[in-house]
């Protein structure tokens, strides 16, 4: 350090990897993930995923926390320390964020209600990114946060993450809903019409995936999607699946409304061209 409220970031840079400053740029965006995540992400062994993650909290770059639970352990979360973020605030040429600010906010982190929901969402992109590693042709070419969402969307609509997927040749971009059986069906719906909304307003054609927790609620919600105005009459392309599926979400998991057969992420029907409405 180069003095007691300063943190020396030049001398980290010099121990920073290139895979370091990818993570910190991640959890810039996304805030929080496990070691399970990260390791899936950019590592090919769990082991050697939490050996760097060790050390790089020992240098202060990361801060990690977990809840007590027995028998066994919770993986560890992870978020960035007083070095990452000073490191990302001088990238972005921002002040230096005070030590008390970072542990108030990975505290904050830890204690929200809104923690599960946040690891499902980031789960469900980084078995995506998983998959891609592992598999030619494919790739996750954009990977927005609820943050980078609301630059689009504004108040017309609130996604959980975008994102871009190619496999097979073709590509799909789409919004995510994230369910964890915490809303009722009926604001589920309701949620459409903001989605229809946004692609008036911009000119957008992205499928909206509905990721539900169990079939019965997806089958609950498929009972009253094919007569709502949002795919009916606005052409929206929704398509969900439930969390019995324990298999990546690139795979054979998504039934399009209208449809009897699931299929792959990438295989969803193209959804018809949306013309920006005249301001």
């Amino acid at each position: 350090m180069s003095g007691t409220n300063v943190p020396d970031v030049a001398s980290e840079l010099r121990r920073l990897m290139p895979r370091d400053r990818w993570l910190l740029d991640l959890l810039h965006d996304h805030q929080v993930f496990t070691t399970e995540q990260v390791a899936a992400l950019g590592f090919d062994h769990v082991h050697t995923a939490r050996n760097r993650l060790n050390l790089l909290h020992g240098r202060g770059v990361l801060a990690k926390f977990r809840d007590a639970v027995r028998p066994g352990s919770q993986s560890w979360r992870w978020a960035l320390g007083w070095i990452g973020a000073a490191y990302i605030a001088y990238r972005d040429g921002r002040p230096f964020p005070r030590p008390g600010t970072i542990a108030d906010r990975v505290n904050r982190l830890a204690a929200s209600p809104r923690l599960p929901h946040l690891l499902g969402v980031n789960a469900f992109f980084v078995d995506l990114a998983a998959h891609a590693r592992t598999t030619p042709g494919a790739r996750l070419g954009t990977w927005w946060s609820e943050r980078r969402c609301r630059d689009i969307c504004g108040d017309l609509a609130h996604p959980d993450g975008h994102g871009v997927w190619t496999e097979d040749g073709s590509t799909v971009s789409f919004w995510l809903e994230y369910d964890r059986a915490s809303e009722p069906t009926r604001r589920v719906l309701e949620k459409l019409d903001g989605y229809q909304a946004v692609h008036q307003a911009a000119g957008l054609n992205h499928a909206v995936l509905i990721r539900m927790q169990t079939a019965r609620q997806e089958t609950t919600l498929h009972q009253r999607l094919p007569t709502h105005p949002a795919v009916t009459v606005g052409g929206l392309l929704v398509a969900t699946m439930s969390g019995d599926y324990t298999t990546h979400p690139a795979g054979p998991v998504w039934l399009p409304v209208g449809h009897t057969h699931r299929v792959r992420l990438a295989h969803l029907p193209n959804p018809p061209a949306v013309e920006p409405r005249a301001a």
